[in-house]
């Protein structure tokens, strides 16, 4: 009796330990990676910072859950979380060895799951690739100054087919390792949609599925669901009257929404920091000027400073209505939330009457299609 009270008193032991073991540990060696290396938790905003001394850095954290960690470069006090670097799951427990060269690649070594989790990179390696020198080589189209259109009518032909190789190559691999815990983290590279998710989430194991390393992809599944449910919200105003907000202006009068009724309005949810918004203005401008006197333009500016907002209408000279929403101040009526915008730009076009006509997000040429056939 007392040797069975033992053995389990060992083995309740040992699992309290386990249960204990939090830390997440990372080393590596770094070379052409600035002063020194920032480790970074994007979602739980800690990260800390080791200078760069031709040793290998060891860092290590308490992490409560899996989490992604961000490994970036830091040169002389710039914003490490938005410099040039590079990201890994990190699970409780682990230990993760990395060395990154002067080319750039990133080599995983260390516990039997970062060993495993280089392998299935390796695997989705070839097309997550193509996908990247797609989405140069657009960028140096448009630093040629080759036409928004025809951009994204190159976009819209060739992501949908790279994005679908891509999933074809996570799928791959986790359906020849439904066991494997780095499998389960692959899942969160996917592209956040529901029924994508759900596919892999299907193909593993049940202890798999039960891992720490599964609660990458489950955040990303969460973030989904709100995502869609917002979605439809957003949506379900087409033909439905467009809830009234008052804003300051750029002179810094009130401006209601509902003092625009008998034109057709397009609110534009925008920010100087949207690099597909500044794009989308030699079109907007155009569409304005086409319809002067039918169309009035709204724009509303999320996420910048005053300063930074009038210094981008200035800059662009962008000639319509302006308004700020102030993030900071509780009593600042909140577009946002009232028509549940999620990405930008997004533009909602409501019609002379007050109805929302339409909602589109993107800088999508179906947006000035719309307009061309009920304004014209």
């Amino acid at each position: 009796m007392k040797k069975l009270f033992l053995a389990l008193l060992a083995g309740l032991m040992a699992l309290s330990t386990m249960a204990q073991n939090r830390t997440f540990t990372v080393k590596g060696t770094f070379e052409e990676m600035g002063d020194s290396v920032h480790f970074y938790f994007p979602q739980l905003r800690v990260g800390k910072c080791k200078p760069v001394t031709g040793q290998m850095l060891e860092v290590s954290f308490d992490l409560v859950d899996a989490e992604t960690l961000r490994v970036s470069e830091y040169r002389n006090g710039a914003d490490a979380e938005d410099a040039e670097g590079f990201t890994v799951p990190a699970i409780p427990g682990e230990t993760l060895i990395v060395t990154r060269g002067a080319d750039g690649k990133v080599q995983m070594g260390g516990s039997q799951f970062y060993v495993d989790y280089q392998e299935a990179m390796n695997s989705i390696e070839p097309a997550n690739r193509a996908g990247e020198e797609f989405i140069e080589e657009l960028r140096q189209k448009m630093v040629a100054g080759v036409p928004q259109e025809q951009l994204m009518e190159e976009y819209q032909a060739r992501v949908p087919v790279l994005l679908q190789t891509f999933i074809d190559a996570v799928m791959d691999y986790v359906r020849a390792h439904p066991d494997q815990d780095a499998a389960a983290a692959l899942i969160a590279e996917l592209p956040e949609q529901i029924e994508v998710i759900e596919a892999a989430d299907a193909l593993l194991t049940e202890r798999a599925r039960g891992s720490a390393a599964a609660n990458l992809y489950r955040k990303g599944l969460e973030k989904a669901k709100r995502e869609a449910e917002e979605d439809a919200k957003q949506y379900a105003l087409e033909g439905c009257p467009a809830p009234d907000f008052m804003l300051m202006d750029i002179n810094g009068k009130p401006l209601a929404l509902s003092s625009l009724r008998g034109k057709w309005v397009v609110i534009d949810f925008w920010g100087s920091w949207c690099g597909w918004c500044i794009k989308g203005m030699p079109k907007m401008k155009e569409y304005y000027a086409k319809y002067q006197g039918k169309l009035e333009i709204l724009g509303v500016d999320c996420n910048d400073t005053v300063e930074k907002w009038k210094a981008a209408v200035a800059k662009h000279e962008i000639p319509w209505l302006h308004v700020y929403w102030d993030k900071d101040d509780e009593n600042c009526d909140n577009p946002l939330d009232l028509y549940s915008v999620q990405g930008f730009p997004t533009k909602v076009v409501v019609d002379p009457k007050g109805q929302v006509a339409k909602v589109i997000v993107g800088e999508d040429p179906a947006f000035y299609e719309y307009l061309d056939s009920v304004m014209q």
